[in-house]
């Protein structure tokens, strides 16, 4: 038998060669004209797989099927072409084996400890369950009160600031009445290069003021830069009227102090009404922070009850999975293994059809070839 599976096998492997190099009129040389490839004889297809569906499973059933490829499998590698006693002996009896390891007892907690503790367990998390289901809501609740709190709490907006433009405008304005004093402290021999470093002082010296107005105006100190910017007025107008003689430079001096000194008020000015927005925005924005916090925490508590909830529905989920599993396999052992039996033969007698059939068509490919 060996010698004629062997045979058999050789000359199946050189038929499907000549099927892929060539064709004759239309045809494989084994007849069969156009066969796709999930149909090819040569692709042995499971014939359960249309039939046991992946979704309905069952420690029985995977026992059957299980059970019936192990004995389609002794007989397609055994090359087998009608049933064989040692065979038949040796599947009956590893059926009977798996028929006694599928078996499980009732499911029972009065008369087993290990089905007690499964029982108590089951017990706690339908209670945690309960709990977790009562906090879950409590925090869905919570969120909606949140929520709601978020959506009636006024909008603070963007921060008050001063705007550029003014900044700038402040900037030039006191840029214009510093840098002819300066350009008259410098000492330089090229009077551009001179304008040149006199403005650019002014300009350092007309934002610093500017900004220290503005931007201290949230500090405790609220005058202090106005006080700094009117001393700085009154040293520059000294400096003016030692550097002059007659009385209509002495005019200008003070002019030009004059008008720093107002720059210095008009900055506060806007500063004062930049102090009042302040006033009102932080309560805002205080409040909107809050209930922003409010429903976050609100959220990351409710995802956490969720979670907690998901996980005790797949404990209780595998505890009645547990059960139903001792219940479906709780089944008079005699029976398995019949069952058992039978579903092993069945795939032997299916490996050994599948034997006979390839034999028929390598015999009428090579008669085929010879005629």
């Amino acid at each position: 038998m060996d010698s004629v599976r062997w045979r058999d096998r050789a000359t199946a492997s050189s038929f499907k060669q000549e099927g892929k190099n060539g064709e004759s009129n239309g045809e494989f040389v084994n007849g069969h004209a156009g066969v796709p490839s999930d149909r090819n004889p040569d692709i042995t297809r499971d014939p359960l797989s249309d039939v046991v569906s992946p979704g309905q499973g069952g420690s029985v059933l995977y026992m059957q099927t299980g059970m019936w490829s192990h004995g389609r499998n002794r007989a397609l590698e055994s090359g087998a072409v009608e049933p064989r006693p040692e065979h038949i002996a040796a599947l009956t009896e590893n059926a009977r084996a798996m028929a006694r390891q599928t078996y499980r007892d009732k499911f029972d907690p009065s008369r087993n400890a290990h089905d007690a503790l499964h029982e108590a367990e089951f017990q706690r998390l339908l209670a945690h369950r309960t709990d977790a289901e009562q906090a879950e809501r409590h925090a869905g609740a919570n969120l909606r009160d949140a929520e709601n709190k978020q959506a009636a709490t006024h909008k603070a907006g963007p921060k008050p600031h001063a705007h550029p433009l003014s900044i700038v405008a402040f900037t030039v304005a006191i840029t214009i009445t510093v840098a002819p004093t300066l350009h008259d402290l410098v000492v330089i021999n090229d009077d551009l290069l001179a304008w040149f470093v006199a403005t650019l002082s002014s300009a350092l010296v007309g934002f610093m003021v500017t900004w220290a107005i503005l931007e201290g105006r949230r500090s405790t100190w609220e005058w202090v830069g106005v006080a700094a910017g009117v001393i700085l007025g009154v040293g520059l107008c000294a400096v003016r009227l030692s550097a002059t003689s007659d009385g209509g430079d002495k005019g200008t001096a003070v002019g030009l102090t004059i008008v720093e000194i107002a720059t210095i008020f008009f900055i506060e000015l806007v500063a004062r009404a930049l102090r009042r927005n302040d006033s009102e925005w932080f309560p805002r924005y205080a409040a909107e922070m809050q209930a922003v916090a409010e429903c976050d925490a609100a959220w990351a508590d409710l995802s956490r009850r969720q979670a907690k909830v998901k996980e005790l529905h797949d404990a209780i989920a595998a505890k009645i999975d547990m059960i139903e599993n001792r219940h479906n396999r709780n089944i008079r052992l005699q029976e398995l293994e019949a069952v058992a039996i039978k579903a092993v033969l069945d795939g032997y007698n299916s490996g050994i059809a599948e034997n006979i059939g390839r034999l028929q068509s390598v015999r009428v490919a090579a008669w085929r070839r010879t005629s």
